[in-house]
């Protein structure tokens, strides 16, 4: 079913925007914008359409494909934060499928360039994760690399519901999406800014601004491998411990030729 004519009609509804208004916006006469929101008028050309998505930050295929009012009716659909979430997928059972975003790095990396693209999401691996009941919302799994939250160890999977900066709870873990990063971290705030804390004390509280985080996911849930040795050893902790003194003494002696 083609539903572009019913999402621009939503869309523009929601933007509390007139056809006349629009029509401005584009370049167009009123008349020609609203054959466009006519279910049997006519479809705009690649330019036109380019421009509406654009407006509304959302893929031009998912104009054609997604029905908006449907999302909305399932708080799927948030203009307001700019992005496009599709309902929950379900399998053959009516069990709620979840999206993965896996821990590679060209598998992140393309993550944080369409993270808003339906069609992008929809591409994404999705996995049967009945555990028992949750926060509502949207749900993602992400699988985390590196140390930094042991005991927690690297290639874990975590299970995340969709949160607003306003929800975000001192000293939860969070998966927090940046320009440039996925991170699994603690987080406190502090007026504009965050401090990303890692619960493993080798590495030192990161400090951002609020504005530059993307997605706040609250970790629910964490599914991981029997690990085959044990997470940290002793001769690890004095490598990690002898590199954290040799940067304290770097930092130091940086100050130190500061102040003279």
């Amino acid at each position: 079913m083609d539903f572009l004519a019913k999402n621009l009609r939503f869309l523009r509804k929601k933007a509390a925007a007139t056809q006349d208004e629009m029509a401005r916006s584009l370049d167009l006469k009123k008349s020609t914008y609203a054959s466009y929101e006519s279910d049997e008028g006519n479809t705009p050309p690649a330019k036109t359409l380019y421009a509406i998505a654009k407006r509304f930050d959302v893929s031009m295929d998912s104009l054609f494909e997604v029905n908006y009012a449907a999302l909305q009716q399932h708080e799927m659909l948030k203009i307001a934060d700019r992005e496009v979430y599709f309902p929950v997928s379900v399998d053959l059972d009516g069990t709620e499928l979840i999206d993965v975003v896996p821990g590679d790095h060209r598998a992140q990396a393309g993550y944080l360039s369409d993270y808003s693209d339906p069609s992008y999401i929809q591409s994404l691996p999705k996995i049967n994760w009945d555990l028992g009941i949750y926060e509502s919302g949207t749900k993602r799994i992400f699988e985390i690399t590196g140390d930094s939250m042991l005991p927690i160890p690297s290639q874990s999977y975590i299970l995340g519901v969709r949160q607003s900066y306003e929800d975000l709870t001192n000293h939860q873990a969070y998966i927090i999406i940046t320009n440039h990063d996925i991170l699994f971290k603690r987080i406190r705030k502090e007026g504009p800014y965050l401090h990303l804390i890692s619960d493993n004390p080798i590495y030192p509280p990161q400090k951002i601004k609020s504005d530059e985080v993307r997605q706040y996911w609250k970790a629910l849930k964490v599914i991981m491998d029997l690990p085959a040795s044990e997470a940290v050893t002793l001769s690890h902790l004095n490598d990690s411990l002898s590199e954290t003194r040799d940067k304290v003494d770097q930092v130091l002696e940086a100050l130190q030729l500061k102040n003279q």
